[in-house]
């Protein structure tokens, strides 16, 4: 791998694109001072990620890109590419050749590219770490830095040193990955407070949710049976209508047949009563023809005798007839009457019956309006339901939300308290430095020491500092683990009690009671008994949810709690009041007390104040306490009821036989476990204190006496440089220390840019939570109004199906009246038919006897005014007589039969008519029934819709085949009770504890991740620092054995070493450079002259070179300072690196003349640098 060329455009003074090729061998860079020779090294410096403006010779970075003169303008842009050969494939890309751009830009902005294609700073720095061509490597000496490799502190020298042995890559994934292990705690921290809140909430949660689950299952259960109870009570209708239908089909049956034989009645009725008149008619002309014969013979006979007699006769029929005649028209008058009086009493009939039918419409119409108007009043409570349960599950959210920022807030408090600590070390830090700063001047003019005298007690401080490092070392290890040991103790101790403090563990009700100041409240159970260790898991099993009961001194002061929980619906509790609170232990058999396994009674195994004796006895005295489950199983067996057997690991043996037993996760769930935890905790603490004191004061001791031996050897070190320290020194340490002072002060304003963005990130989050809170409000005053609202509409909806059943019964009424007036005008239509036939009859009986009449009055008229005598025609009369007599008996006797026939028949007619309204009256009945029952049918139907939302259809797929009544019944009313013992229920808290559930699986699988990428990161750093230790001391050997051959080649003698200030330390000990040149005393560097300062750094550069060569070097006037025979000592040297590109900046003509390729450096337009090039060998004119 080597350089191939080096391209720049609007670089300083390069205003111009300008491009140097890089040859084997040297290359030196000449030009008269200000030509710009130093700007090639630094655009090599700057390409390869220099962010230092210093080290580029300049104040502000803006500063490299071309600034323009009188005659031309400024650029807006510095570039420079390097172009470098990698057909070896030491830069690990695959290319062959490798170009490396910078720009920068006047806004500030600055782009990196590798081969034409954008990346980033620290793509290029990995790219060619462990190189030695690296901003911070050996390879790039800038001007007037050569010196600066033996002037700088033993610390500073290391990065050359580890450049060449390679492990700065090792470094620096060392830093990144100290850098991820602090972040990594900074995230276990975080996740753990977070686990610990959520501990707290997790608990309450998973009550609401079960109990919200049971509410849900309950209510499933209880929706399944309501609706086969309902579904079995249409079916029961269903029945009875169905024998309602059949009893009425039979009874229309026989209203059928009884109809069909009351009209053959009556048609056999109307037969023989026309008969009869047909029979009277006939009998009447018979009796008739017998006076007409009779007279013709009394005339024939005794003319005027007959005739006499005939005219009575006559006259006799005639009344006779009259009277009958009147008789009929009487009837029939009577029958006109009552037939208009039926017409008067048809036409109230219909205009009732119209009345009713349109009244049913009316009220069907009314029925359905209030129908239409509860379902949508329905529908509305069951939109406002909806809407609470979004409202409450909008509530719970934002709470989450609250809670979440406000623990945002938690941490960025206590990352703003870290700030102000670091910032106020930094500022005492800042003093101490500039107290530093204006003593080094004095210390340096004051402390002189004679070196000789002093060589011995430095070389014994030497000895016994290495001890003491180590002693001290070794305590500062123990002294961290015990610190650790005592910060976790310390934090858990917290942790509980701050759980303590605030009930944690305790259902919310517990803790509203214990904050409200209620008088009279002496504690919770928990809290009022002392529990021996190894008892409190018994103890507290056998408790259970009754160490959250509550211990007050009176009845009175437990109805005040309850009163509070109930207004403010903080949950239930369960209250003992001392003085009511009455509790008897049972009695033990000897058998069992005698047994090894047996503990005692629980309540006299734990300490309480004697005025809670009956209320532990109440709560404990039943409980025996054994060692472990074996024993409590057989001493169970052993005991009588009542008792119950308690393990010291927390089973329990019930009277019953049931086992109970398991442990929770949480070590911190188990409330009484945690207050020994405590105390076990502060026994550890104090002792891990009195450690770290006696450590401590050992690490003083040690400490101290090496604060002496240190003070001594700065005071006898500072004496020996006393005289040696040149001007060049001291304004190097000046200059130290006012970087470290800058380093400072840039430090201040980060901490200030960082308490600024914490304070605005506040800001928001009480931004974020008042805009929660108010969202919170809005919400419960919705809810409120939603309620009042529901409320309003429930009490309208319970009206509305009041007036719904008040119509359907007026319907049911209504419809009864309609069928009675229907049944009436069916009755009155009856009676005007048979009155208009009797009328009928009466008018042509009535025509009849006028006939007769006419007939009569002929024959007086006959008798009167006409007679003959022939005793042939008396003959023939009295044959005719004696056979109409005969007639007139035939025709009366048939009469009589008649009549008798029709008397039974009319009977039959009359019996007929009262079974047949018999059987109607039946049938109206049953028909009322069966409306009635349709009515019920209906509303079974419409609560199947208005309280489970479902039709009868689809209400029918859920019905059971194997559904008892009666069961079904009692479990629905225990369900309901059931629900109404749950009280208020938060369905949401459902979905709330699936998600706080699944986050705290998260988090804490996220907490065990962390923990093994710290271990993993740690054991990397270990790695790391393995490997950088034995890859340093095998180069940092090999660099002081080259250096030793390289200065005595060099220098033509003398002797030179390279020390570790601290061997046992070869990761952080600072490197000393002790040289003697020929036919001088071993003394430090600081004292030699500049030259032999410059020869000592080159044979030490020349030495690393050795060790590990780079592929390109680039030196800016490193010889200066030396004469012209340590000139070709170091150009001679040059060339024994045959694998590396050498170029030089200079001004002496003899390394000019060892150089293989020369670029001239000119400046012929002020301001602007040109390149001129010459390859040495080649043929030019002039």
């Amino acid at each position: 791998m080597y350089f191939k060329r080096l391209e720049m455009h609007g670089f300083k003074s390069f205003a111009e694109p300008v491009v140097i090729e890089f040859h084997e061998g040297v290359t030196c860079i000449v030009g008269p001072n200000g030509s710009g020779k130093s700007n090639i090294s630094d655009a090599i410096r700057w390409v390869l990620g220099e962010q230092s403006p210093k080290a580029l010779r300049g104040g502000k970075m803006e500063e490299v890109i071309f600034a323009g003169t009188a005659d031309r303008k400024s650029r807006g842009m510095a570039e420079v590419t390097l172009v470098i050969d990698n057909s070896t494939g030491i830069l690990d890309i695959d290319y062959n050749e490798v170009a490396i751009t910078r720009r920068m830009y006047r806004s500030g902005e600055s782009e990196y590219l590798i081969n034409n294609h954008q990346c980033r700073l620290r793509d290029i720095r990995e790219l060619i770490m462990d190189t030695g061509i690296g901003v911070d490597g050996y390879s790039l000496i800038g001007q007037g830095k050569i010196s600066d490799i033996v002037s700088n502190k033993p610390e500073s020298r290391r990065e050359i040193f580890e450049e060449a042995a390679g492990v700065v890559m090792y470094k620096s994934k060392k830093a990144e990955a100290e850098r991820k292990l602090g972040s990594t705690s900074n995230n276990l921290e975080r996740v753990s407070d977070i686990i610990a809140e959520i501990e707290g909430r997790i608990d309450g949660l998973r009550e609401d949710s079960t109990k919200a689950k049971e509410y849900l299952e309950l209510k499933e259960r209880y929706r399944d049976l309501e609706i086969n109870i309902t579904l079995k009570n249409i079916e029961n209708i269903n029945q009875r209508n169905e024998a309602f239908k059949n009893d009425i089909a039979e009874l229309e049956k026989e209203i059928t047949s009884i109809t069909a034989s009351k009209k053959s009645v009556d048609e056999e009725v109307a037969a023989a009563r026309e008969k009869n008149e047909n029979l009277e008619r006939l009998g009447n002309e018979a009796r008739d023809k017998l006076l007409e014969i009779v007279e013709k013979i009394n005339t024939l006979t005794n003319q005027n005798q007959l005739n006499e007699e005939r005219l009575s006769s006559i006259e006799k029929d005639s009344s006779r007839l009259q009277a009958e005649a009147q008789t009929l028209r009487d009837k029939l008058d009577k029958e006109t009457l009552n037939k208009e009086e039926l017409k008067k009493s048809k036409s109230e009939i219909l205009s009732k019956h119209t009345a009713a039918s349109e009244e049913l419409q009316e009220k069907i119409h009314q029925h359905s309006e209030i129908t239409k108007q509860a379902s949508e009043t329905a529908e509305a409570i069951d939109s406002g339901r909806e809407k609470l349960f979004q409202l409450h599950n909008q509530i719970s959210s934002k709470n989450s939300e609250v809670k979440s920022y406000e623990s945002i807030k938690e941490t960025l408090t206590k990352r703003k308290a870290q700030l102000a600590e670091d910032s106020a070390g930094a500022e005492k830090n800042s003093a101490d430095n500039e107290k530093m700063l204006s003593s080094s001047e004095e210390e340096q003019k004051q402390l002189l020491s004679d070196l000789q005298d002093l060589t011995e007690q430095l070389s014994a401080l030497d000895k016994e500092q290495k001890d003491l490092s180590d002693q001290q070392k070794e305590l500062r290890l123990t002294l961290e683990d015990l610190k650790l040991q005592g910060g976790q103790k310390t934090s858990r101790k917290k942790t509980i009690e701050e759980m303590e403090n605030n009930y944690e563990g305790y259902n919310y009700a517990v803790k509203y009671i214990m904050r409200s100041g209620i008088p009279g409240i002496e504690g919770v159970v928990a809290e009022l008994m002392e529990v021996p260790s190894g008892f409190e898991a018994a103890i507290e099993t056998a408790l259970g949810g009754q160490m959250q009961n509550i211990i007050c001194d009176s009845d009175q002061n437990a109805k005040l709690a309850v009163n509070a929980l109930k207004e403010n619906r903080a949950g239930r509790l369960t209250f003992l009041p001392v003085s009511s609170v009455k509790g008897s232990s049972v009695k033990v058999d000897s058998q069992i007390s005698a047994d090894r396994g047996y503990r005692g009674l629980a309540v006299d195994c734990v300490s309480f104040d004697s005025r809670y004796r009956s209320i532990f006895t109440y709560l404990l005295g039943r409980v025996a306490v054994v060692d472990n489950m074996d024993t409590a199983i057989k001493l169970s067996k052993m005991a009588g009821t009542g008792i119950r057997f308690v393990t010291l690991d927390g089973e329990i043996i019930n009277a019953s036989g049931a086992i109970t037993g398991g442990k929770y996760k949480n070590k911190t769930a188990n409330l009484l476990e945690r207050k020994s935890e405590i105390s076990k905790l502060e026994e550890e603490i104090e002792d891990l204190r009195r450690q770290v004191s006696a450590a401590s004061v050992q690490s003083k001791d040690a400490a101290a006496r090496l604060e002496e031996i240190r003070d001594a050897k700065l005071t006898l070190e500072a004496g020996k440089r006393q005289k040696e320290i040149a001007l060049a020194a001291l304004d190097s340490t000046i200059s130290a220390l006012r970087d470290t002072l800058n380093d400072i002060q840039f430090s201040s304003r980060k901490y200030d840019r960082e308490l600024l963005s914490i304070d605005k990130e506040m800001a928001d989050a009480d931004n974020m939570i008042a805009a929660f809170k108010k969202d919170i409000l809005n919400a419960e005053q919705a809810i409120e109004k939603t309620n009042a609202a529901l409320e309003e509409a429930m009490n309208g909806y319970e009206i509305m199906k009041e007036t719904v059943d008040c119509a359907s019964e007026e319907i049911t009424k209504t419809r009864i009246a309609v069928n009675d007036w229907e049944s009436k005008k069916a009755n009155v239509e009856n009676l005007l038919s048979r009155i208009e036939e009797a009328a009928d009859d009466y008018q042509f009986q009535i025509e009849e006897k006028k006939r007769q009449l006419c007939r009569l009055d002929e024959e007086k008229n006959q008798i009167l005014f006409g007679s003959g005598d022939s005793e042939k025609d008396t003959k023939q009369l009295m044959e005719e007589k004696k056979s109409t007599e005969s007639y007139i008996e035939e025709v009366t006797s048939e009469r009589g039969k008649l009549n008798e026939r029709i008397s039974v028949i009319t009977k039959e007619q009359e019996t007929a008519g009262a079974n047949l309204n018999s059987f109607q009256d039946q049938k109206y009945q049953l028909e009322i029934k069966l409306a009635k029952n349709e009515t019920q049918l209906d509303t079974h139907k419409e609560r199947l819709w208005e309280d489970f939302e479902i039709s009868y259809a689809q209400a029918l797929d859920l019905k059971k085949e194997d559904f008892i009544m009666s069961a079904s019944v009692k479990e629905s009313r225990d369900i309901r009770n059931r629900i109404r013992e749950l009280g208020e229920v938060n369905v949401g808290s459902i979905k709330e504890y699936e998600s706080v559930s699944e986050r705290y699986r998260f988090l804490t699988e996220q907490r065990d991740d962390i923990l093994t990428a710290m271990e993993e990161l740690q054991t990397i750093i270990s790695d790391m620092d393995a490997t950088i230790k034995t890859k340093f001391k095998e180069n940092f050997d090999q660099i002081v054995e080259n250096f030793e051959v390289i200065f005595h080649e060099l220098f033509g003698g003398g002797h030179a070493e390279l020390r570790m200030e601290d061997e046992n330390n070869p990761l952080e000990s600072g490197i000393d450079i002790i040289a003697q040149p020929p036919g001088k005393k071993l003394q430090n560097i600081n004292l030699m002259s500049g030259g032999e300062k410059t020869m000592t750094a080159i044979a030490l550069m020349f030495a690393v070179l050795k060790t590990k060569p780079t592929p390109f070097c680039i030196l800016d006037e490193v010889e200066a300072a030396l004469d012209d025979a340590n000139i070709d000592r170091f150009a001679n040297y040059l060339r024994k690196f045959d694998g590396i590109q050498f170029a030089l900046v200079t001004h002496q003509k003899a390394t000019m003349e060892h150089a293989d390729v020369l670029y001239g450096v000119t400046m012929a337009e002020r301001g602007v640098s040109k390149v001129l090039s010459l390859r040495l060998g080649d043929d030019f004119d002039l």
